[in-house]
């Protein structure tokens, strides 16, 4: 069956460029799109469970601030590789 529905364009380009990406129609999509939503088979897949990784016994912890703070240090390595200095 044919139809009209309005999309907004924003979706529609994110749509159009998913289908692109997997190499099917955008009415292909669409339409699996709309199965799975009424199959009731869409949010979550699985639930996650905490630690995602898990340490061998006696392994050390890593904390959310060690994290952050090895972030940090990466993104101001990766800045200072493209940064030169100016001179005059």
């Amino acid at each position: 069956m044919k139809t009209t529905l309005e999309i907004p364009d924003e979706l529609y380009r994110a749509v159009k460029a998913k289908a692109a990406l997997e190499g099917k129609p955008v009415t292909q999509l669409v339409v699996e799109s709309l199965r799975l939503v009424m199959a009731g088979k869409t949010g979550p897949l699985r639930k996650v469970e905490f630690p995602i990784i898990k340490s061998k016994p006696g392994g050390k912890t890593i904390t959310l601030d060690q994290l952050k703070r090895a972030q940090e240090a990466m993104d101001e390595e990766e800045v200072s590789r493209f940064v030169q200095p100016v001179r005059r």
